[in-house]
């Protein structure tokens, strides 16, 4: 596929696959046994990777992705990109209600570290910008294509159904998007005080700002989802401002993520920029201080180590 063709579709529905993006070869065994048993952080991803098993795949994503920002109107930093990976546990369990209900913690969780639909948090809690912003996503361990993929309501279908939705959704993260159901009526009844809601009912749940819980949408957006079938070193490119999901935990699953960060976006690798996420950090909001709190824990004890 060629750029023209990928940052055509971005602009219209806010995801596209490639096909075969990555070679076997691409992929070395070593990598593969790394991420296998790799500690996760509190999020669920694996941050940190042997350099030289991500040599290939990094040279891939990194000739690719600059041409199709380009073409976007995209301002993204050519010199640094974010990687992790995700790893999910074969599962097939129903969802745990989490009990007593906390209206800051989502009612239920999913089995085998798959992900509800939201935007994502930890991106936007550190660049406060998913506009400028691509999130590439290719498994290299997955035995059944049918099982584990990502399901996406695309921006096209947003912008049709709910207008209200996507204005309020361009260039953001930091959202969740949750169904009324009869086990969590009462979880909305607490997040929502006082408003008439029915179960069946469809909610963007706010995470980024303490004074607003969020608000009522008008989209099914299990109804309106796709998900594409993935297959080991497929490419899915998303614009990080598309609703997205774990569509199942059907079997395990390894992907590799590349994050195409904002150009204007603070450099956290280095001490000016951590020592500037450090000061604001007083004055951010409860849900972003709890995360940027572990993250912030995390790298300054890493900067201890290597000083002593």
């Amino acid at each position: 596929m060629q750029a023209k063709q990928i940052a055509d579709e971005l602009r219209h529905r806010g995801y596209t696959v490639v096909r075969d993006f990555l070679s076997e070869a691409d992929i070395p065994d070593g990598l593969l046994k790394f991420l296998a048993g790799a500690e996760k952080f509190h999020d669920g991803v694996i941050m940190d990777f042997p350099a030289e098993g991500m040599l290939h795949l990094k040279a891939r994503i990194e000739s690719t992705i600059p041409e199709v920002a380009d073409l976007m109107g995209l301002s993204i930093a050519r010199d640094r990109f974010g990687y992790c990976a995700i790893r999910i546990k074969e599962s097939h369990g129903a969802p745990t209600l989490r009990m007593p209900f906390d209206k800051n913690r989502d009612p239920k969780i999913a089995p085998g570290g798959a992900l509800n639909w939201h935007l994502d948090h930890f991106s936007y809690f550190l660049h406060e910008d998913h506009k400028n912003f691509l999130i590439c996503y290719v498994p290299v361990f997955k035995p059944e294509s049918s099982l584990a993929n990502v399901a996406i309501v695309g921006d096209d279908v947003v912008r049709e159904l709910d207008p209200e939705l996507h204005r309020r959704i361009q260039g953001r993260g930091a959202l969740r998007f949750r169904c009324v159901e009869a086990d969590t009526l009462e979880w909305f009844k607490l997040r929502f005080p006082g408003e008439d809601i029915v179960i069946g009912d469809w909610y963007a749940i706010e995470d980024m700002h303490d004074e607003t819980p969020g608000w009522k949408i008008k989209v099914d957006l299990e109804k309106h989802k796709v998900v594409p079938e993935l297959n080991v070193r497929d490419l899915l490119i998303m614009r990080a401002d598309v609703i997205h999901r774990t569509n199942d935990a059907g079997c395990d699953r390894i992907s590799v993520r590349c994050d195409a960060i904002p150009a204007n976006g603070t450099r956290f690798g280095t001490l000016t920029g951590l020592m500037g996420l450090t000061l604001r950090y007083p004055f951010m909001s409860k849900k972003r201080q709890y995360n940027i709190r572990i993250w912030l824990k995390k790298e300054w004890s890493k900067r201890f180590k290597g000083s002593a």
